[in-house]
C-alpha cells in the first residue's frame, strides 16, 4: 500500500529521474517522481506534427557498463529498444546505436514502469516543501535544479553551489520537416551524421527510423550555429536550415514545419561526482548528465548513485556528502 507520504520524492521523468526510481525499487523505498511534461524521457523526447512522429531530440545511445547493457537488452526483448545501426559513416564501425521503440521516449517510460513508483505527470514542482518526503533528487538541468533549492530554502553549502553554478550548457536548435515525399540522399539507416559541416549536426529521416508513418526529417543544427541563431524567429532559422540541407539531400518538399530549441543541450563540461547531495531537511540530491558525462548511459549512472545515496542517508549509513 503507498504511503501517504514518499520516503523519496524525484524531480523529473528523464533518464537520471527513471534510473533513480529503478534502483529505488529495488532498495525496497517507496518513490513518487513529478514530471513537467506530459510524457517521460527528458530530451529522449517525441513529438507529432501533422500526423507525423519526430523523434526530436537525442536519436540514439550507446552501451558500455554491464548493468545498462543488460537492461537496455532486456528493454529490447520487451520491445521498447532496438538496434538502430552499427554506424553512421559509410563503412559501419559495428558499435551498436540503440533507439526507443515506438519512438526515444520509449526506454525511459519502459525504465519508470519497471521501477512501479507513482508517476505524476503533467506536474510542475515549484517548491520542493511540497513533495512532503525526506529525500529529493532533483534530475532537471543543473541551473533548473540549483534554482529550485535556492527558491525552496534548502541552498547547498557554498562551495556546493559553485561547484554547481560553474555548470554550463550547449544548445541544440532542431527544425522538424513534415515532407509530402520521400527525400533523396538519406542513407539505408535513415541517419546522417555531420563530423565536418559547420551548420548541420545529424539529419535523421524518422520515416526510415520506423518511428514516422509520415516522412518526417530531424535536422539538429550545430552547437555553434544553434547560439547564433538562438534569438532569430523560426521562419528565419527553417529557412536558413533548407538552404543548408539541400548540400546533403534533394527533393525536400515541405508540407510542414517546426522549431524546437533544447537550451540544455548537453553540459560543456561535466562534474566528474556521479551525483551531489547535502544535509538537509529533507535531504537533497541532484542528479543527470551533467555528472559522470553528457550521455545517456552517464544520466543513468547519475540517477542510479543518486538512489544509493539516498537509501544509505535515510539508513543513517551517511553515503558521500558534500556538507561544510
Amino acid at each position: 500500500m503507498t504511503k501517504a507520504s514518499p520516503d523519496i520524492a524525484i524531480v523529473g521523468a528523464g533518464i537520471a529521474g527513471a534510473a533513480a526510481a529503478y534502483r529505488l525499487q529495488q532498495l525496497g523505498a517507496d518513490v513518487e517522481v513529478h514530471e513537467i511534461s506530459s510524457i517521460p524521457g527528458g530530451r529522449m523526447a517525441s513529438l507529432e506534427i501533422a500526423g507525423a512522429t519526430f523523434d526530436h531530440g537525442a536519436q540514439f545511445f550507446t552501451t558500455r557498463g554491464g548493468e545498462f547493457q543488460n537492461l537496455v537488452e532486456e528493454a529490447a526483448n520487451r520491445g521498447a529498444a532496438r538496434v538502430w545501426t552499427h554506424g553512421f559513416g559509410d563503412v559501419p564501425d559495428g558499435y551498436q546505436r540503440w533507439c526507443g521503440v515506438p519512438d526515444m521516449t520509449a526506454f525511459a517510460r519502459w525504465l519508470l514502469e519497471k521501477s512501479e513508483a507513482t508517476v505524476r505527470f503533467d506536474e510542475a514542482v515549484t517548491d520542493l516543501s511540497q513533495l512532503k518526503a525526506q529525500a529529493i533528487i532533483l534530475t532537471p538541468p543543473v541551473p533548473v535544479s540549483l534554482s529550485l533549492a535556492i527558491n525552496s530554502g534548502l541552498e547547498p553549502p557554498s562551495h556546493v553551489r559553485k561547484t554547481l553554478e560553474a555548470v554550463d550548457y550547449k544548445r541544440t536548435i532542431a527544425v522538424l520537416l513534415v515532407l509530402n515525399q520521400t527525400p533523396l540522399g538519406t542513407p539505408a539507416t535513415g541517419a546522417i551524421q555531420l563530423l565536418d559541416d559547420p551548420y548541420l549536426a545529424f539529419i535523421s529521416d524518422n520515416q526510415a527510423k520506423g518511428v514516422s508513418s509520415l516522412p518526417a526529417l530531424t535536422v539538429h543544427l550545430t552547437n555553434e550555429t544553434s547560439l547564433e541563431l538562438w534569438e532569430e524567429s523560426d521562419e528565419t532559422i527553417i529557412h536558413f536550415t533548407l538552404d543548408k540541407l539541400k548540400t546533403h539531400l534533394s527533393n525536400v518538399d515541405v508540407a510542414s514545419q517546426a522549431v524546437t530549441r533544447w537550451r540544455y543541450a548537453g553540459p560543456v563540461e561535466v562534474i566528474s561526482d556521479l551525483s551531489i547531495s547535502w544535509n538537509s531537511r529533507p535531504s537533497l540530491l541532484i542528479a543527470g548528465e551533467a555528472f559522470n558525462g553528457p550521455k545517456v548511459e552517464g544520466a543513468f549512472n547519475s540517477g542510479i548513485d543518486a538512489a544509493n545515496k539516498a537509501i544509505a542517508g535515510l539508513s543513517g549509513g551517511g553515503g558521500e556528502r558534500c556538507d561544510e
